[in-house]
């Protein structure tokens, strides 16, 4: 084995991204708000080992696979990418020895998902780093983290295990780093403001989404273990965001549509006008609805104006039994709660939403919802209350999301001389 004369230099930011990639602690946890730079931190560490500790192997873990194209790889090469090729190499990209080499060093990194921590087993590492530790996609990452520690194992080096991640309420991870320590569980955290390369206009947007001051603000800006409770809008405003349907030009006009076997069958229409507000209004609200029932209420839309419905993701067949009906139709771009709620939050913190004053189902969910209270000391995933329902909340968060894909940025026209 042969020492590479590459010259490398880096520097973590002051603080807790900084206190992190130092920490000589076995478990050292970055809990940081968005754009805290938790994944940068991760790198710098992962990367700073492995040039100091010749021969050492690590492993890196995402939530689930897609993550570790993007963001670990763009990341990594974001910092790393004018050393690849001479000190470190990518090997079997999006398989299952999908690792980093470095071959001057003998020392390579393997590329995991935790959505399978059976598959964390067999290998002998010193040090492994999970990456977006608190995220629920694949189910909770306590058993990867379990696997995890055992595997840190290879002789002759320091072993550690690092968390980075946006905090996600009363979790694990807060009841063994903040609530209750374990032994070497070290807690450094950072806000979204302790960044200050973060674009500014990028963070108002963020904190305008989330509602500053609500739960969600509290976990994904400040990097607080704030738990999701109350109400899941409450900063709309029935006084002021409840109108009647105006008679005006739309720009766009789709609708959203929850499915449900039992629970109502919601088609919910979001147009935007001219100013850039959206305007919904519920075209369905059936409990045990038919498809003639569903097929019905869609072409009445149409005939209104919507020209393209977006589905629930899981509702497969039934996005093709509406096409089928010639009835234009897609799946949703995601159905995480989180991001559902994001649709709603967005336009509302924007002061750019209203609800049809007949849209009466779905009035009572905007005003209604609330999310689930914990169970004990733990809460492991972000949920609805199952006493209040969301099908409406959720057919409009579907419509608004793709709205929000299809027009990014969009301004009024100036009007100027023909």
């Amino acid at each position: 084995m042969t020492q590479t004369k590459e010259k490398v230099s880096f520097r973590a930011n002051p603080g807790a991204q900084e206190d992190f990639v130092k920490s000589q602690e076995p478990f050292p946890a970055f809990i940081g708000g968005f754009g805290a730079g938790k994944t940068i931190a991760g790198c710098l560490k992962a990367f700073g080992y492995t040039l100091s500790n010749p021969g050492a192997h690590g492993c890196i873990t995402e939530p689930v696979s897609g993550m570790l194209a993007d963001p670990l790889m763009e990341t990594w090469r974001e910092l790393f990418g004018e050393y690849e090729g001479n000190l470190w190499v990518e090997r079997g990209r999006l398989g299952p020895n999908w690792q980093i080499e470095f071959p001057a060093l003998g020392s390579h990194i393997l590329l995991r998902s935790a959505e399978t921590p059976g598959r964390l087993i067999g290998f002998k590492v010193a040090w492994a780093w999970m990456d977006e530790a608190a995220e629920t996609e694949g189910g909770s990452q306590e058993s990867a983290f379990l696997n995890l520690v055992p595997r840190r194992r290879q002789a002759g080096f320091g072993h550690w295990l690092g968390i980075t991640t946006t905090s996600a309420g009363r979790d694990w991870l807060w009841r063994d780093w903040e609530d209750d320590p374990k032994k070497g569980h070290v807690l450094f955290k950072a806000t979204s403001y302790d960044n200050p390369y973060l674009d500014k206009a990028s963070l108002a947007e963020t904190v305008s989404e989330y509602g500053e001051g609500t739960p969600l603000y509290r976990q994904r800006i400040m990097a607080e273990f704030a738990q999701l409770e109350g109400l899941v809008l409450p900063t709309f405003d029935p006084q002021t965001m409840i109108k009647p349907w105006p008679d005006t030009v739309f720009l766009s006009s789709i609708a959203g549509v929850d499915f449900a076997p039992q629970s109502p069958t919601t088609v919910v229409e979001s147009s935007i006008d001219l100013s850039g507000r959206r305007w919904l209004r519920e075209w369905l609200y059936e409990r045990e609805c038919d498809n003639e029932t569903l097929f019905k209420a869609c072409r009445a839309a149409m005939r209104a104006g919507v020209t393209l419905f977006v589905g629930d993701p899981s509702g497969k067949e039934q996005i093709r039994d509406m096409n089928r009906e010639r009835i234009p139709t897609i799946a949703a771009p995601s159905n995480k709660i989180l991001d559902r709620v994001k649709a709603w939050t967005k336009p509302i913190g924007e002061n750019r939403l209203m609800v049809d004053k007949s849209s009466q189902f779905l009035i009572r969910e905007v005003t209604g919802l609330t999310w689930a209270k914990k169970r004990g000391r733990l809460l492991e995933t972000n949920e609805f209350s199952p006493l209040t329902p969301d099908h409406a909340v959720d057919a409009g968060a579907y419509a608004l999301m793709q709205q929000n894909k299809m027009i990014i940025d969009w301004k009024p026209p100036e009007i100027g001389n023909w």
